[in-house]
């Protein structure tokens, strides 16, 4: 039987190169870059794309299963502000829709989203438990264009039938132990491992389905609700951040 083929986009991320290590051998993968391009397998299979290019876009992801969406605007030390948000309108909203339509386009079932905790960042900085089921309250720009990934996602699952999960990524290093000390309870470090089999369990749920998920590893009960991931994908993170509250 063949393995389903992932469209992974920004795959020379953080996130993107996780998925590579851990997925490798469960999937084949058709890897998106934008201009930084790693070693990759000789079996991968690799394209160079702008995201907000549509009719590229369009082209890149014929043919394959589902659709892993990693790639985001990314900034650098002295970039002025209004670029910096220039810069998300035509990758995090622009691309994030030519993502979503080549997916409906090419009668591709899935899509995994990247989203972020900034969609709900001003829960957080009150001390507030953050739930799927609350209103945005985006912290930033980039908080705002992840909440236009995730509304986008809902309607495309209810208009077209796609399955749509949207991943609220916390503190993603790419590593297989937490990088910093966090209080009891207060975890904001996802693991590599948890990551990916996060992602797993998404491509491999029964279809079509719709879901939130704080992307986190044990030890922040505290700051996240993730009881819906378990109940709608069977996923239960293995790692652990932090000591439970």
């Amino acid at each position: 039987m063949a393995r389903q083929k992932l469209l992974i986009t920004g795959a020379a991320g953080l996130v993107g190169s996780a998925l590579r290590r851990y997925l490798r051998g469960r999937y084949a993968f058709r890897l998106l870059f934008h201009n930084n391009i790693p070693e990759v397998a000789p079996e991968d299979e690799v394209v160079v794309c702008d995201l907000s290019d549509f009719e590229s876009m369009v082209e890149v992801a014929a043919g394959v299963d589902a659709i892993v969406h990693l790639g985001i605007a990314t900034g650098r030390r002295g970039l002025p502000r209004a670029r910096y948000s220039q810069l998300i309108m035509e990758t995090n909203i622009r691309g994030t829709y030519n993502v979503f339509e080549s997916a409906r386009i090419n009668k591709i079932p899935i899509v995994v989203f990247a989203s972020t905790n900034h969609v709900t960042g001003f829960y957080e900085r009150e001390g507030q438990i953050s739930r799927p089921d609350l209103p945005v309250r985006p912290d930033s720009f980039y908080g705002v264009s992840k909440a236009f990934g995730e509304a986008l996602g809902r309607y495309y699952h209810d208009a077209f039938g796609m399955s749509v999960y949207c991943l609220r990524i916390a503190n993603f290093p790419n590593t297989d132990a937490p990088n910093r000390q966090y209080e009891p309870g207060m975890n904001r470090w996802l693991s590599a491992r948890d990551m990916a089999e996060l992602t797993a369990c998404c491509l491999e749920a029964p279809r079509p389905r719709f879901g939130i998920f704080y992307a986190a590893s044990l030890g922040g009960e505290r700051k996240w609700d993730m009881r819906n991931a378990k109940e709608l994908v069977g996923w239960e993170p293995r790692d652990r951040g932090a000591p439970s509250a």
